[in-house]
C-alpha cells in the first residue's frame, strides 16, 4: 500500500514575493544614489577641465589674476575646497540632490555661477539633456540588471519552495 502526504508551500512562496518587493524599493534607492554621485563627478570632471555644463570653455582669467596665481587654465580651483565641497544625497524615494556641504562654498559656487560681484558668469553648476540622457541610461541599465538578479533569486527560492512537498511511502 502506498500512501502519500502532501503539504502546501503556498506561505513559504508567498514569504519569498513579499522579500522580493521589499527589496524592490532599495534597488531603486542604490540606483539613485549611484545617479547623484554620477552627477557630481561629472560636474568636479568637467569643471577641473575648464569647460562649462554646455561643455565650453570658461571666461578666461583676467591678466593680472592669471600671472598672480601663475595659471591660465580656468578650472575653478584656487584652494580646491568649492569642488571638494560638492555632494548628493537621496532627497526623496525618486530624487536625488546635488548640493555644497559648506554654506561658505556654495555662496562661492553661486558667485561664479551667476557672475556676481568682479566675477564673470561661469555655469559650473549645471547639466545639459546630453548628461541627463547619459545618466538615465546608466540609471535604467542598473535597473534592469539588479531586477534581473532579483528575477533570478525569485525563480530559484520559488523552485527551492516548489521541491519542498514531502512523499512518504
Amino acid at each position: 500500500m502506498l500512501s502519500a502526504k502532501v503539504t502546501s508551500n503556498l506561505p513559504l512562496v508567498k514569504k519569498r514575493f513579499n522579500k522580493f518587493f521589499k527589496r524592490f524599493p532599495n534597488i531603486v534607492t542604490k540606483g539613485l544614489e549611484q545617479a547623484g554621485v554620477q552627477l557630481k563627478e561629472i560636474i568636479i570632471d568637467r569643471t577641473d577641465r575648464g569647460l562649462d555644463f554646455n561643455k565650453r570653455k570658461f571666461v578666461p582669467y583676467s591678466p593680472s589674476y592669471a600671472e598672480e596665481k601663475g595659471k591660465t587654465t580656468v578650472n575653478l580651483q584656487d584652494t580646491n575646497r568649492m569642488l571638494q565641497s560638492i555632494d548628493s544625497k537621496l532627497k526623496s524615494k525618486n530624487k536625488v540632490q546635488v548640493f555644497f556641504r559648506s554654506q561658505t562654498q556654495a555662496k562661492k559656487a553661486l558667485f561664479h555661477q551667476k557672475g556676481l560681484g568682479k566675477l564673470p558668469e561661469r555655469k559650473f553648476f549645471a547639466y545639459n539633456f546630453k548628461t541627463e540622457k547619459l545618466i538615465r541610461r546608466t540609471f535604467e541599465d542598473f535597473m534592469k540588471k539588479e531586477i534581473k538578479r532579483l528575477k533570478i533569486w525569485v525563480r530559484e527560492k520559488i523552485l527551492q519552495a516548489t521541491l519542498l512537498p514531502q512523499f512518504q511511502t
